[in-house]
């Protein structure tokens, strides 16, 4: 029998670069797949960072589809200044006491398109504006601020409906109730007055005080008069009926009023809800564990104020 040498050669020369072509391509699909898997591993790793921090890029902030949050906190861009998935952000944003608040930059505020009162300050927290959502009011203001704007409307009001003299008497009270238990040791035979005489033993009584103190004043404000009556720019009081009648009423060609004695309840032109006030102390209770809020106070203190509102033609 003859051997085809050569032929034999061949095929084992053939075999062996197959085998290499698989091992290196063995080779590469491990070397690919440790790659993938590391870059999924390092994407999951930024993905859950992102998730962590929430920053917020200017182009989400400047989209139309963004709904700002009502609350505001300006904050130093440098606490976040060497995280990567912040780079290039302008804040964050976060829910504290189901509120979201939106944590900006200092940094960003020139370019935020808002306006600030009294103006941009570190640590501090902000609320919208009712009436305009470009402004935001920092929170220990707010309630001062919302009353100012009230009585100025109302001599708006006045000098636009001609009147000669108008005057807004303030009527403000704060009641505080405290109730405690004390106990007593007694003797017996001895008497305490208040209290039950007894055989011995100890004692409770329950003992209830109140404090009530009322803030009055009045603003009057006169004008030259004008039997051309104009319609007013209302915002606090557009929808108070008891106003709208006296408008009315004024630019009513027929019989137009004289003088007019209303009383405008707090209620009536709140400025943010008790329950939205009591969500913001604890909000701003977590954003800042050394400040403090007194939203929920002064919300109940507004909503049984009243303003009386007395107008001369």
């Amino acid at each position: 029998m003859k051997l085809d040498t050569k032929k034999g050669a061949d095929l084992v020369s053939g075999a062996l670069h197959k085998a290499t072509d698989i091992s290196k391509a063995v080779a590469g699909n491990v070397q690919t797949g440790a790659k993938e898997l590391a870059d999924k591993t390092k994407n999951d790793a930024y993905l859950r960072k992102l998730k962590k921090y929430n920053p917020l890029f200017p182009d989400k902030y400047n989209g139309a589809s963004f709904d700002r949050p009502n609350l505001i906190t300006i904050v130093d861009d440098a606490v976040r200044r060497d995280i990567d998935v912040c780079e290039g952000a302008i804040g964050w944003l976060e829910t504290k006491n189901d509120i979201e608040i939106l944590y900006l930059y200092d940094t960003a505020v020139a370019t935020s398109g808002l306006k600030f009162v009294p103006t941009a300050a570190c640590d501090e927290t902000y609320y919208v504006d009712n009436f305009d959502h470009q402004r935001y009011i920092r929170i220990d203001q707010l309630f001062n601020k919302a009353h100012e704007e009230k009585l100025a409307e109302l001599q708006h009001i006045a000098a636009s409906l001609g009147a000669k003299r108008c005057s807004i008497e303030i009527q403000e009270s704060d009641k505080e109730s405290q109730n405690s238990k004390k106990k007593f040791s007694m003797k017996s035979g001895v008497k305490v007055e208040g209290i039950a005489a007894s055989s011995g033993g100890s004692t409770e009584q329950s003992i209830s005080s109140k404090t009530s103190s009322a803030r009055d004043g009045a603003v009057v404000s006169t004008f030259e008069g004008s039997t051309d009556p104009q319609m007013p720019t209302l915002k606090w009081f557009q929808h108070d009926d008891t106003i709208r009648r006296l408008i009315d009423s004024r630019l009513s060609d027929s019989n137009p009023i004289k003088t007019h004695h209303l009383k405008l309840e707090g209620s009536a032109s709140a400025t943010m809800s008790q329950k939205t006030a009591s969500s913001i102390d604890g909000a701003v209770s977590k954003i800042n564990s050394k400040k403090s809020s007194s939203m929920e106070t002064q919300a109940k203190k507004e909503n049984t104020s009243k303003l009386v509102f007395t107008v001369e033609f």
